[in-house]
């Protein structure tokens, strides 16, 4: 029974995603004005990625945007977005695509390419021009090269790593080398640097291991969430470190005693915010202490997934990926910690992009 189950899934999962708009559809008119837009990953191979939208002036949230405005699913495990002169990329990690889409209707226009492929495991986008961004990789070694205005392929950078996060200062990008498992060998402890003129790596610098999610603060500094492997036996204590773009030297500010997971800047880059054992807590990179006072907790049941800091209000933004099966649920709170709102998402919701 559990066979057939299973085989039903999949057969369902693949007929949806084989609806992706390689035709031109009638849309289902919609406009998106400011808010949140929140990715919802869905579940590994069921592709049901959606995106949701919520309006926080209205509280008003609408959820599977994309299905509803293009008649077709995102895909399978919806990863990041980046808005760009009106076009929103989202990146579709297990589907090796990256769509491109209108900003404030969510059409994709079919009259012209809105849709990449032929990347190995694509995670994250990182624009540095117009006409040029770059896409890291999970399972293969290559940072890829992209040109969005016509969603071309127009290079790559041989890393000898798989990249994750990607942050941008200056002229040159940092990224996290998080996950070996699909590159045999390779060390989970550093963060390479791009020189984005001429698309060299240009140094790599030794953290935590596991590094993975990146903030800049007000001085320009890197700092480096390390998730740290403990269940390995060799495995250490997520820790957080300071990275000096100057002198391209790292050092540890802080080790944590338990699960640590995503870190963000506050809009003045003074402050950092951390999932750190379920709850949000606040570090002071003047005083490098983590607050005993400022804690934001999980519901009963809940749990902490991604964060998000809104760069006008410094409103905080959760995610609560419950069961990881269920519609998720997303938390506003004040940048002092006290609950705005909240709204149901999809399915483990994720990334978030304010418009």
């Amino acid at each position: 029974m559990k066979k057939v189950n299973l085989f039903l899934i999949v057969v369902v999962a693949a007929l949806l995603f084989a609806c992706k708009p390689e035709q031109p559809v009638t849309p289902n008119t919609f406009t998106v004005g400011s808010g949140v837009l929140v990715l919802n990953e869905g579940n590994y191979q069921f592709s049901n990625a959606s995106l949701t939208y919520y309006n926080p002036v209205a509280d008003t949230t609408v959820n599977n945007l994309f299905y509803r405005v293009n008649n077709a699913p995102l895909g399978d495990v919806a990863e990041s977005m980046a808005l760009v002169d009106g076009k929103l990329y989202i990146v579709v990690n297990n589907s090796n695509l990256i769509y491109k889409v209108d900003a404030n209707t969510m059409v994709c226009d079919t009259t012209k390419p809105f849709k990449l492929s032929d990347f190995y495991s694509p995670r994250e986008i990182q624009f540095v021009a117009p006409n040029k961004a770059y896409v890291s990789d999970l399972y293969g070694t290559q940072l890829w090269i992209i040109n969005p205005q016509d969603m071309s392929h127009s290079g790559s950078i041989e890393m000898g790593k798989s990249t994750e996060k990607m942050v941008l200062v200056g002229n040159e990008l940092y990224l996290s080398n998080w996950s070996n498992t699909f590159v045999t060998g390779m060390e989970k402890n550093t963060v390479q640097v791009v020189d984005v003129n001429n698309d060299v790596k240009v140094a790599e610098i030794r953290v935590g291991k596991e590094p993975n999610t990146m903030a800049v603060d007000k001085n320009g500094h890197v700092w480096v969430l390390c998730e740290g492997a403990v269940w390995e036996a060799d495995g250490e204590q997520p820790s957080l470190w300071e990275i000096n773009p100057m002198l391209k030297t790292a050092e540890k500010r802080y080790e944590f005693d338990g699960t640590a997971m995503v870190l963000r800047a506050n809009p003045s880059g003074d402050q950092l915010y951390v999932i750190y054992n379920n709850e949000v807590r606040r570090f002071d990179i003047a005083t490098l202490t983590l607050s005993d006072t400022f804690r934001i907790a999980a519901e009963p049941q809940g749990m902490f997934y991604n964060m998000a800091v809104e760069p006008k209000t410094g409103d905080i933004y959760v995610t609560d990926a419950k069961n990881y099966m269920m519609n998720g649920t997303v938390y506003r709170f004040s940048y002092d910690g006290v609950k705005l709102s909240s709204f149901e998402a999809g399915v483990i919701p994720s990334a978030m992009l304010f418009k």
